[in-house]
C-alpha cells in the first residue's frame, strides 16, 4: 500500500490508488506518491521528506 499526499492541502493517506477528490479539502487535485521506500528516510507518517518538504 502506498502513501499519497494532496498537492494542495498536503493531506496524506494510505491506499492502493488516490481518490479523485481530496477527502480533506474537497478539491479535485492531484496526489503524489509520497511513500518512503528506504528505512532511513521518512518524516511524520513515514512520508518521503523530499516530497513532503518540496510541497510546503
Amino acid at each position: 500500500m502506498a502513501k499519497f499526499m494532496c498537492t494542495i492541502c498536503k493531506y496524506s493517506m494510505e491506499g492502493d490508488t488516490p481518490p479523485e477528490k481530496c477527502p480533506s479539502c474537497g478539491n479535485t487535485c492531484s496526489f503524489v506518491d509520497a511513500t518512503c521506500y528506504t528505512p532511513e528516510c521518512g518524516c511524520e507518517g513515514n512520508l518521503n521528506p523530499d516530497i513532503y518538504k518540496s510541497r510546503q
